[in-house]
């Protein structure tokens, strides 16, 4: 794994969710990983950078040109682009975004968010389940935050919409297993 796509909040969160993805940032970097986000300067995403960038990694923002995120952060018209980063790459709306980080990356890790981030979550699974790619999504289920997320796709599963051997997200409990899982 050279590197990994991070979906995650653009909301400030708690301080418990924003030290988790400072934390997860700087161990991708300090692990030599190159980490693809939405590039943007908001919330745990840019938790998430500046852990990357204080562990001295390669930090690729993918932004859409114009974009201003949330309605509540868009009508303050500030910029929420990241431009610290190693590299921007700017693409023209939300759907080419997760396209190229998909391209971009070895796989994807899901960390806490909303609702973009569970849509980036199921498209990356139905690319996968339709052939588009075979990487895996990493799911960080960590004190319990996706748990619904992991009964429900236990229940797909069990009711057959899912096959039984497939593994396209895999839900793990500690940045620990995603990287013992992660490497095999």
């Amino acid at each position: 794994m050279k590197s990994v796509a991070v979906y995650l909040g653009s909301a400030a969160a708690t301080e418990k969710w924003r030290k988790f993805a400072y934390e997860f940032g700087k161990r991708l970097a300090c692990s030599g990983i190159k980490v693809v986000y939405g590039g943007a300067d908001v919330g745990t995403m840019s938790s998430l950078a500046d852990g990357v960038l204080a562990g001295n990694g390669h930090l690729t923002g993918v932004f859409p040109a114009g974009f201003g995120g949330k309605r509540e952060v868009a009508a303050q018209h500030r910029n929420i682009l990241r431009k610290d980063v190693t590299e921007n790459v700017e693409v023209t709306d939300l759907s080419e975004r997760k396209k190229i980080m998909r391209q971009l990356s070895d796989c994807c890790v899901i960390l806490p968010g909303s609702f973009g981030t569970m849509d980036e979550l199921f498209c990356y699974a139905v690319e996968n389940e339709v052939g588009i790619h075979d990487k895996k999504a990493y799911v960080l289920n960590i004190d319990g935050y996706y748990d619904g997320l992991e009964m429900q796709v236990a229940t797909m599963k069990r009711e057959g919409f899912i096959d039984k051997a497939s593994a396209i997200l895999v839900f793990v409990h500690s940045i620990d297993e995603f990287f013992k899982t992660a490497s095999r």
